[in-house]
């Protein structure tokens, strides 16, 4: 059926299996918002590459959190929490309305000060997972000694990745799987000691490539010979910044200026599946970085795969039956409208709950069941209640929408959303997230400029060492570390030019997406096509059919 979103004034259509799933939760009516308007709204719930020293609210000793110091729920370290969470309780009140008296309790629940469990000496991650050794990363999972990488699986002694799988030793890889020694790639697999590539799979040793298929010492998409690619390859000394700066640049030319092809959308192994960025996956609708997946429909980032059956959800792995929620993870099973659960089973408006089972209106718990406002009943009398409030809540309309924006633990501009759908401070605000109240960032006292990192590791010094640099286009500082010069010396790279966060976004942002696909034309054939790419790669992307014969 055809709706009208009420935000955004666009039309979407509600398919027969969205209607099928959303009845399980007891939804009978459509959404009345378009898909990217929904996930744009979950996705504020969810922090992003911020990182704050502020006081934990517990033991008041100085920790590094994703909240800030203003955040309105209190933050504790998250050994503090694991180890001594009790939330006060509420009582459900009829004659009040539910958000207000649910935010009432909420502001008093303390959280963790960051997502992620089963993590040795990785202090400073966010929603990082089984991991050992790793510093400023943010959505990883059983990774090891990485620096600065975001959404990373299984891989090690990598730095500045996003979307990278089983790789190591990698700088500035994006959507890339299975390499070793690579410097900038991406869309890739297989690669061994290549450098600036694109869309090429079982390559060794190539450089400014693209489409290619098990090839070897080939320069620009021209095959060499070894003595020749060498020669060739030593003419970009990549360990100097000014010349990996103009190998960028060289690659973006290489992108947009009518050289490689791009395929319409990156959907691999996988069986009746809609969106783009899929993998091995079947029965996807309108999804996007899914993979190991089945029946999930409007669904956004999945970190290990795994789920199955899921709704209107966003950064989740081994899911099952999840509907219009926020990082619900690890194995969490029929969630609705929660946010940040992990291992946990049958939620409804909860958030900040660790192995709760059974829980309506909670924040908070750990190792709970049957709660309804933090306060447990008997298995009885929590049905008993919990239908009394579904009830009151499907006849004012709200039975099914997410938590209003204020709910979120920090600013609309730290969140997941903002790089996706970001908005100005008018916007956010009439949307009803929260605006930060900053002052004007400076540079601390003595900072030197970004500009003035040595070019390379051989000019780098005790000084280098013990200098605070200053980002001016992100007002952030940032420090050079003994790692960081020992990790570009090792893959002959050069030393971080700005914080980390800048470059990753950067990166990751050649992951295009914006909420849906588009409509366009094959550069080929000029069939009628979806895709994510934006329109300046209009006349260079294709359909997977030309886009087969291109890589054969």
């Amino acid at each position: 059926m055809e709706q009208t979103c009420s935000v955004s004034g666009t039309s979407f259509t509600v398919t027969d299996e969205e209607m099928q799933q959303r009845a399980h939760f007891g939804l009978q009516s459509p959404p009345s918002t378009a898909p990217e308007v929904r996930i744009r709204h979950i996705g504020a719930f969810w922090p992003h590459f911020y990182l704050h020293e502020r006081n934990c609210d517990k033991s008041g000793k100085r920790i590094v959190s994703v909240f800030r110091e203003d955040c309105p729920y209190p933050v504790w370290h998250k050994d503090d929490w694991m180890n001594g969470t009790n939330p006060p309780e509420a009582c459900w009140d009829s004659e009040k309305e539910f958000f207000p008296q649910l935010w009432e309790l909420f502001t008093q629940c303390p959280i963790a000060h960051n997502m992620g469990v089963g993590n040795d000496n990785c202090e400073y991650t966010d929603d990082w997972w089984y991991s050992r050794n790793c510093y400023l990363c943010h959505s990883g999972f059983e990774c090891e000694d990485l620096s600065y990488c975001y959404r990373a699986r299984k891989c090690r002694d990598c730095r500045y990745t996003a979307f990278a799988t089983e790789s190591e030793l990698c700088v500035d890889i994006i959507n890339v799987h299975k390499c070793f020694n690579v410097q900038f790639a991406l869309n890739c697999q297989q690669l061994t000691d290549c450098s600036f590539v694109y869309d090429c799979r079982n390559c060794q040793d190539c450089m400014f490539c693209f489409n290619l298929r098990n090839k070897q010492y080939c320069f620009g998409n021209q095959q060499l010979t070894k003595e020749q690619y060498e020669q060739k390859r030593a003419e970009w000394n990549l360990a100097s910044r000014s010349v990996y700066q103009r190998a960028r640049e060289n690659f973006g030319r290489m992108m947009t200026e009518q050289v490689a092809w791009h395929r319409a959308l990156s959907i691999d192994r996988s069986e009746a599946c809609t969106g783009n960025f899929i993998d091995h996956s079947k029965g996807l609708i309108n999804c996007y970085f899914m993979d190991n997946s089945e029946d999930c429909i409007n669904c956004v980032r999945s970190v290990s795969g795994d789920d199955k059956t899921c709704l209107d959800s966003l950064g989740h792995f081994g899911g099952q039956l999840l509907c219009n929620s926020a990082i619900a993870q690890d194995r969490c099973y029929e969630i609705l409208c929660c946010f940040n659960v992990i291992q946990s089973k049958n939620l409804q408006y909860s958030a900040n709950c660790y192995q709760c089972e059974h829980c309506f209106g909670c924040c908070g718990l750990k190792g709970k069941k049957y709660c309804i406002f933090n306060k447990e009943y008997s298995p009885e009398e929590y049905e008993r209640i919990k239908s009394e409030i579904i009830a009151h809540l499907q006849s004012t309309g709200e039975y099914g929408t997410f938590f209003p924006g204020y709910f979120s633990p920090m600013p609309y501009d730290e969140s997941w959303s903002a790089v996706h759908f970001p908005l100005e401070r008018a916007q956010q605000e009439s949307l009803g997230f929260r605006v930060p109240d900053d002052a004007s960032r400076t540079a601390p006292a003595g900072a030197a400029d970004a500009s003035d990192v040595p070019d390379t590791t051989e000019l780098a010094g005790a000084s280098t060492l013990q200098t605070t640099f200053w980002d001016a286009k992100v007002l952030k500082p940032f420090r050079i570390s003994e790692a960081d010069i020992a990790f570009a010396k090792k893959t002959n790279t050069p030393l971080p030019e700005g914080f980390y966060s800048k470059r990753l976004v950067e990166n990751f942002r050649w992951m295009h997406y914006n909420g849906a696909n588009r409509k366009t034309v094959c550069a080929k054939s000029n069939v009628a096509i979806e895709t994510s790419w934006p329109e300046a790669f209009d006349g260079r992307i294709v359909s997977e059919e030309e886009y087969l014969k291109i890589i054969a």
